[in-house]
């Protein structure tokens, strides 16, 4: 019995290991597309809506009515990617991994893919207003499906509450004690999401000048290998959860 029992916490702590990797990854792939955006699109940021809504009002007060209309591109695209997510995610039962959030990373593969098709064949002629609806569709799609797993408050694309919840953790470390080993999980995971999303940027700065939208392939490449732990791992974990 002692042994089975060791069997199943391994087995819990690798499979929760695995999901929380992957929900670091898509930190990564927001910070790659929000480099994207805004290197290659006009200036504009697509995942991160905090920073696209400070280019939004700076654009409306200077007159610039082309980053003005990237900016609304970028939220609307948003926004519908939320509604979209939402609608698919958010009256289900949460779960371990629930099928819904795969559902929802396999939309938004497909529209980064689509993404790529656009940016690599027809990028004389396809209206840049497309790419950007397109980028910022995904990362909305992206953003509910992560807050759908309720791991340490990410979300992904929204840093300024991770950043400062780890602070709040890194503080309550020194002056509560007694609850110390309660924070630590989360404090780490949010840490590494910020320390993610920032390397996905990096990449998608050094990546820009010579290959510009071919970066976004990498982003696809992991929402798939995502979508193969979720197929062959989560959802079995999660049914036998349940059992």
């Amino acid at each position: 019995m002692l042994e089975i029992g060791m069997r199943k916490d391994w087995i819990t702590l690798t499979v929760t290991t695995y999901r929380n990797i992957a929900l670091l990854l898509l930190c990564l792939t927001a910070g790659i597309v929000d480099v994207i955006g805004y290197l290659s699109l006009g200036h504009v940021f697509t995942a991160n809506m905090t920073g696209n809504i400070v280019l939004f009002g700076l654009a409306i007060g200077n007159s610039w009515h082309l980053a003005v209309l990237k900016s609304l591109t970028s939220l609307i695209g948003f926004i519908a990617g939320v509604i979209a997510a939402a609608v698919l995610v958010g009256n289900k039962k949460k779960s371990f991994w629930p099928p819904a959030v795969t559902a929802a990373l396999v939309i938004e593969g497909a529209v980064l893919l689509l993404f790529a098709l656009f940016s690599c064949f027809f990028a004389e002629s396809i209206s840049v207003y497309v790419l950007i609806m397109l980028l910022s569709f995904a990362m909305g799609m992206q953003t509910t499906a992560a807050r759908k797993l309720g791991v340490a408050g990410i979300s992904t694309t929204v840093l300024t509450g991770t950043l400062a919840n780890f602070f709040e953790d890194l503080t309550a470390r020194f002056y509560k004690s007694d609850k110390r080993k309660q924070f630590t999980r989360d404090a780490v995971l949010r840490a590494l999401a910020l320390v993610l999303y920032c390397f996905g940027a990096v990449i998608g700065a050094f990546a820009e000048p010579d290959y510009k939208f071919a970066v976004i392939w990498l982003p696809i490449i992991i929402i798939l290998g995502i979508m193969l732990c979720a197929f062959t791992m989560f959802h079995g974990y999660s049914e036998e959860k349940n059992q």
